[in-house]
């Protein structure tokens, strides 16, 4: 009997596809080899390894789909038949040989034609009709389903591919409600989404062409196997999701071409080395490159999403990649950017500088710190309480970062006061508003100090900074 379904969605979003799923039902249909067919199920479904669920639903859904949709099983209707499906090794079950056998025609069947033959004997086409009814009936048709069929193997490694890919979903939770008929409806609008992405440039990714390199707090640093054939499309996977340029290509179907093949030469040939910082989902979020020398690595780019520098939380991933390679030892204005200094200490007879990957705000040197904060200065919000020599370099060259300022210094303060417009103080130097609607602030106390008259406010601390 025909199982029913859920009901189906009466979401407005819902595809026609989704819809016409939920409301489908598993057909009846006589297939003489039933047993067989989910033997070969279980059977592999244990080679694969399945978990108990996922063995479950093949055994009652797929099973249930295969034995009344799959179109590509062989009429039986007579014991040639059989062996011609099943092969000359299967003999005839006995019960099906009586099946196949002709039937006789029923009593009602003849008294029907008796009667037809009566009523209207002169009638030669009801005449006729009335002997065809009252000869032998048709013998009932069954099917036999190949359980290794090709077509119906690759369904179901296909549906088994899509539903692992599921888990730690809602749909694992809700697996055996999900009838054959969503699953492959499901399966098909992912396929479609892939397409379009495809044409957008999109490639999937196999993970055959990375190689683990490192575990580190937020996943995993992988390298890109440059000899590898897969490389191109791993490279494209990437870009598409970071937005950059290290795998587009010109030509999206062949992947040659434009950008990305200058990157792929060159990672071909050992020139350079690509890596890629990615988390849970296979999710890229920094991909590095470093050229290759014949006295060793150095930095060639560290990008974040759409060539932004990447975000303070992979800061200490890519710190102990540069620690774990390391790169040669020196400045990068991508390092930098994200707050990842090599500061030297010493330098060995060759030159080459002696010191320590680090985040900048563990930088000791005092003049080195100001150098590179000069042309960063976007890091300075990083800095609990920053040196007062930092804070006047950035009233100085760049007023309009001291909002970033967690703490600031007193006499900044009030020097930013002094020099600054008002619309270009920070909100913790602005002045507090009026105590009531329609008040204006009091004019605020004068004080000299050595002869010069100054407004009080103008020495106060920022507002919310803590008081010694």
């Amino acid at each position: 009997m025909p199982i029913p379904t859920p009901p189906p969605s009466t979401h407005p979003s819902a595809p026609p596809a989704a819809t016409a799923a939920a409301t489908a039902v598993y057909l009846p249909r006589d297939v003489v080899n039933a047993p067989e067919v989910k033997a070969a199920i279980a059977r592999r479904s244990a080679e694969r390894g399945d978990d108990a669920d996922m063995a479950a639903w093949l055994l009652n859904h797929f099973f249930r789909w295969a034995i009344g949709s799959f179109d590509n099983v062989l009429p039986v209707q007579s014991p040639a038949d059989y062996l011609a499906a099943a092969g000359p090794d299967k003999p005839l079950p006995e019960w099906l040989a009586k099946q196949l056998q002709p039937r006789a025609p029923t009593a009602a069947n003849t008294a029907s034609a008796a009667s037809a033959q009566d009523k209207d004997s002169k009638d030669k086409s009801k005449g006729s009709k009335a002997e065809s009814q009252g000869t032998e009936a048709a013998p009932k048709t069954f099917y036999y389903l190949d359980p290794e069929h090709l077509l119906l193997v690759d369904r179901e490694r296909m549906l088994v591919e899509f539903l692992r890919s599921r888990r730690g979903t809602r749909l694992e939770q809700k697996l055996q409600r999900i009838t054959c008929f969503m699953a492959m409806a499901m399966w098909e609008q992912e396929h479609q989404r892939m397409q379009a992405k495809r044409n957008k440039g999109w490639v999937p990714s196999s993970g055959l062409a990375l190689k683990e390199l490192l575990r580190t707090p937020n996943g995993v640093i992988f390298e890109f196997i440059g000899s590898h054939a897969a490389l191109r499309e791993e490279m494209a996977y990437e870009s598409f999701h970071m937005q950059h340029c290290l795998g587009q290509f010109a030509n999206i179907k062949k992947l040659a071409g434009g950008y990305g093949e200058q990157y792929a030469s060159a990672a071909q040939s050992g020139r350079l080395r690509l890596f890629t910082l990615r988390s849970a989902g296979n999710l890229p979020h920094v991909t590095i490159s470093l050229e290759v020398h014949a006295d060793g690595l150095r930095v060639d780019q560290i990008k974040g999403k759409q060539n932004r520098h990447p975000v303070r939380k992979y800061a200490d991933d890519v710190l102990q990649f540069l620690r774990t390679l390391p790169p040669r030892g020196e400045r990068h204005s991508d390092c930098e950017g994200m707050g990842l200094v090599f500061e030297p200490e010493t330098a060995d007879d060759a030159g080459t500088a002696k010191g320590q990957w680090k985040f900048v705000t563990d930088v000791q040197s005092p003049d080195f710190l100001l150098s590179v904060m000069s042309g960063n200065f976007h890091l300075i919000e990083h800095f609990e309480q920053p040196p007062p020599a930092l804070q006047w370099l950035l009233l100085r060259i760049a007023p309009h970062e001291l909002a970033r300022l967690r703490q600031m210094d007193v006499a900044v303060a009030a020097a930013a006061r002094l020099t600054l417009p008002a619309n270009r103080l920070p909100p913790s130097l602005q002045a507090a508003p009026a105590d009531a609607p329609g008040e204006t602030p009091a004019l605020a106390a004068m004080m000299e100090i050595e002869g010069i008259s100054l407004s009080a406010a103008v020495c106060a601390p920022p507002l919310g900074a803590a008081l010694p």
